[in-house]
């Protein structure tokens, strides 16, 4: 896929250093020339000639959304003076191609575009029609929607695979961004990228809202840039913009040297979402809040973990249907597993050679939606024995009812003598900083403290553990195991867990 690195600027000399810069990561090179308007043929030429790459012109009105303040006269005639310096392409708004007409004899071709800036249109097939209408032999077409949310893009994606060819085609806005990496997969010859961030250099604003630096772009397509044969994974979630499971999973693929890719799905409507995805590219989806027990209901097959939980966090394609699973269990059972072994070591603790790992430990649990249920299993399946506690009392009852345990009231949290304490709500994550299910003083003095928040990484909740003398486990743990088994069932490959471990890290790092 050719990537056009797009350049605005507010003077043409700032443009021409900027876009010289970024050269060698560009295939192609569109000088947006909204705020500068015409520099004149000469020195229009003189720049396009030094970039020794495909250059498109473009310079959009308010009403086309860009900040050209030229009349439509004064546009046509830059893209026409584009035209004769030497541009491979100029973009033409569709509602003024017959005004431009056609190119005076030249290598430059058009690329007649249309854009929707508040939605995806209902109609994709009329909003195109409308465009070729307008267009004359050798043109190209581009179409831009605002998706408000994955279900969104995914139409258009799969509108751009029904396309007679020639088609360039994604959708702006954050919850779009993705389609910008899957476009090639599904028949766009082109995608649109931001100047990357270069240190000393002023930064480059992005053309469009939604937009990928070049650099981010680049590191996440697989080699070539993807193709017919491309496998697409993802996070799915609302929101799903915090998640670092794009980062880890990412360098698993390019550590495994997988022709893959993994992006981030912000998902509303998850019917509709399945029924949009049913192109063979997509392979499997890690599936987060609110949507685990949809996935669970979506699914054709599930596995043991699945059905006690009645939650998937996992989905892989099965033939024409999907399989379900639950790697959160794995993950948190791993976790606690290792986190008790350690435990009783440094205690000075014997350890059992043989029989259920958490043989006669008693856990509580705080919560009960999925991570608390994954908690739950991995602890009753391991030979322990769970009090679930929740808020809502009615929730916790059903949940233990469900998963043979036993709850705990509310109230009462502080009063359970565990051994283990697992905390699956969102209290002391980014989201709710201050708030607290415990108390430093009413947590049991030596015990093992998992809390599933992974960000921050040190939580409130484990530096009151840690003061309390207790052996604190972070959510990160827990993250990357369950991540580890999913890359397994996604590609049937070995995940590098340090690599994996590494990309969590910097990922958390840089947030």
């Amino acid at each position: 896929m050719a990537i056009v690195v797009s350049h605005l600027a507010s003077s043409f000399d700032r443009l021409a250093r900027q876009a010289l810069r970024q050269v060698p990561l560009s295939d192609l090179i569109e000088l947006r020339l909204d705020e500068i308007g015409n520099p004149g043929e000469s020195a229009l030429r003189e720049l396009i000639a030094s970039l020794r790459k495909p250059v498109i012109v473009a310079a959009r009105r308010p009403e086309e959304g860009g900040g050209f303040r030229g009349d439509l006269d004064e546009q046509l005639d830059l893209l026409r003076c584009a035209a004769r310096a030497g541009a491979s392409f100029v973009d033409v708004d569709w509602s003024a191609s017959l005004e431009l007409g056609e190119l005076a004899p030249s290598k430059c071709h058009r690329i007649v575009s249309r854009h929707d800036f508040e939605s995806t249109p209902a109609d994709l097939a009329e909003f195109e029609d409308e465009v070729r209408n307008v267009m004359y032999e050798g043109d190209l077409i581009k179409l831009v929607a605002h998706a408000q949310c994955a279900e969104d893009a995914l139409e258009l994606l799969a509108h751009l695979r029904r396309a007679r060819g020639g088609m360039i085609a994604f959708s702006s806005g954050p919850a779009g961004s993705f389609s910008r990496l899957l476009c090639r997969i599904f028949g766009s010859p082109f995608t649109y990228a931001a100047p990357a961030i270069v240190p000393g250099e002023p930064v480059a604003p992005l053309t469009a809202p939604g937009q990928l630096r070049v650099n981010d772009l680049r590191a996440v397509l697989p080699p070539g840039g993807g193709g017919d044969s491309t496998a697409v994974f993802g996070v799915v979630g609302a929101p799903v913009a915090h998640s670092l499971s794009p980062r880890v999973h990412d360098m698993a693929l390019k550590g495994a040297r997988l022709d893959a890719l993994y992006v981030a799905l912000e998902v509303h409507d998850f019917e509709r979402f399945m029924a949009l995805v049913d192109d063979p590219h997509f392979r499997g989806f890690s599936v987060t809040a609110p949507h685990k027990l949809a996935a669970f209901k979506c699914a054709k097959s599930r596995d043991e973990d699945a059905h006690a939980t009645h939650a998937a966090n996992t989905l892989v394609r099965d033939g024409a249907g999907w399989r379900a699973s639950n790697t959160d269990v794995v993950g948190v059972g791993e976790t606690l597993e290792r986190a008790w072994r350690y435990h009783l070591e440094r205690r000075g603790k014997p350890t059992l050679a043989m029989g259920a790992p958490l043989a006669g430990v008693h856990a509580l649990v705080l919560g009960a939606g999925g991570a608390a249920r994954a908690a739950a299993r991995a602890v009753l399946t391991r030979g322990g024995r769970v009090s679930l506690c929740a808020r809502r009392a009615e929730q916790a009852q059903q949940c233990a009812r469900e998963l043979s345990c036993a709850s705990v009231a509310w109230a009462a949290r502080a009063q359970v003598e565990y051994d283990i304490l697992v905390h699956a709500t969102p209290a002391g994550s980014l989201a709710q900083p201050d708030a607290r299910v415990l108390e430093a003083h009413e947590l049991r003095e030596g015990a093992l403290v998992l809390d599933a928040v992974y960000r921050p990484l040190k939580t409130p909740l484990l530096a009151a553990a840690m003061a309390r003398g207790c052996t604190a486990v972070p959510g990160a743990e827990w993250f990357v195991r369950q991540a580890q088994v999913q890359f397994r069932q996604f590609t049937q490959h070995e995940p590098d867990e340090a690599l994996m471990r590494k990309a969590f890290e910097h990922a958390l790092a840089e947030r």
